[in-house]
């Protein structure tokens, strides 16, 4: 199902699945202590030893991984915070000798070691970058989305804590399995908020959004974008040009407002994006950016992905509404438009 998953790109499918195959190895591993335990014959003391070293060794791996998923620059930073991971994978093999993390007596029964927290501690850390990442996500997830995520997060750590005041409660892997497939649904609701060919979010999310700047008085700016010659792209090229040259528009738009506003695909070939409290200096850097951007583009294809465009301002103070902004800032785009084409005032057919 997480393959089939149209929205979310292939890096952060892989990464989806590995956390689950992740969890479904430590279940595994933690019914076979359980077993081992029941046996109480010595026969299996060195295996309950290996599969609790397995398993302490990788307790922190989940979390780590969903942290690859939601931290766009975790590509980079991966290597680094490896370190903690492979600390404590050092900590539960030398345990085997030392009995820090646990202990296997001769009657194969298990016992906590003087230092069973630092798997715990080291998956608590990796579970607090989750969520300091989530919270720095500010213009991908919208409250409603952060306060979801915060408690499929949070489910794990006090289900961890439940097991540390309660040893025999085993119900750590049980709750990221849960968290993994609440986190799944998740993403699946996402899908309606998306367009799957740009890859950006749809208009019926645009226009909520603009409901809530308006409703919570926030300061935006609005630029409105429109295709350049994209009927001639279908025409000449055909319609999978044309699904390409969309995506390549969403691509472009994001990068170029990344961090400081939302794109949203509202129309065939009519793109819009939305700024919270920024000024016409930074709008403008940001539409140089843009064409820069579809200039080396444009360099490595056929067919050439240019935009028109125009914005507008809301402000709390002013007597206009949002919606007024957006219709303000459709003008100006088609004033652009006129221009780079050599034509005055808006063209006929629209």
């Amino acid at each position: 199902m997480a393959f089939r998953n149209s929205i979310i790109n292939n890096y952060k499918t892989k990464i989806y699945i590995y956390a689950s195959v992740a969890t479904i190895a430590l279940m595994i591993l933690e019914i076979l202590t359980i077993i081992f335990q029941s046996t109480n014959s010595s026969d299996f003391v060195t295996l309950h030893k290996i599969v609790n070293i397995v398993g302490f060794s990788l307790s922190p791996l989940v979390p780590y991984i969903i942290l690859l998923f939601n931290e766009k620059n975790m590509r980079i930073k991966s290597k680094i915070l490896l370190i903690p991971l492979i600390f404590n994978a050092l900590i539960c093999v030398l345990s085997f000798k030392t009995e820090w993390i646990f202990f296997i007596n001769d009657e194969n029964q298990y016992m906590r070691g003087n230092f069973f927290l630092i798997p715990t501690i080291m998956s608590t850390f990796y579970y607090i970058l989750l969520m300091i990442s989530v919270g720095k996500q500010d213009i991908r997830y919208d409250i409603d989305d952060k306060m979801y995520l915060t408690f499929v997060s949070l489910i794990p750590v006090i289900a961890t804590f439940i097991q540390i005041l309660f040893n025999e409660s085993l119900i750590i892997w049980g709750s990221v399995a849960l968290s993994l497939l609440l986190y799944y649904v998740f993403l699946r609701e996402l899908q309606f908020k998306y367009d799957t060919v740009s890859g950006i979010k749809n208009r019926a999310t645009f226009e909520k959004e603009l409901e809530k700047y308006q409703k919570n008085d926030i300061n935006v700016s609005i630029i409105v974008f429109d295709l350049n010659d994209f009927k001639k792209i279908n025409d000449y090229y055909g319609h999978y040009a044309g699904d390409k040259a969309i995506n390549i528009a969403g691509k472009i738009l994001t990068e170029s407002f990344a961090d400081i506003g939302e794109p949203y695909r509202v129309g065939g070939d009519e793109f819009c994006v939305i700024c919270k409290n920024t000024t016409k200096e930074i709008v403008d850097n940001a539409l140089l950016k843009l064409e820069h951007l579809s200039e080396l583009t444009n360099q490595n294809q056929d067919f050439k992905v240019t935009f028109s465009y125009g914005y507008d301002f809301y402000l709390i103070n002013e007597n206009k509404s949002i919606f007024e902004t957006y219709a303000n800032a459709d003008k100006s785009m088609y004033v652009h438009k006129a221009k780079t084409k050599g034509q005055y005032g808006r063209r006929t057919d629209d």
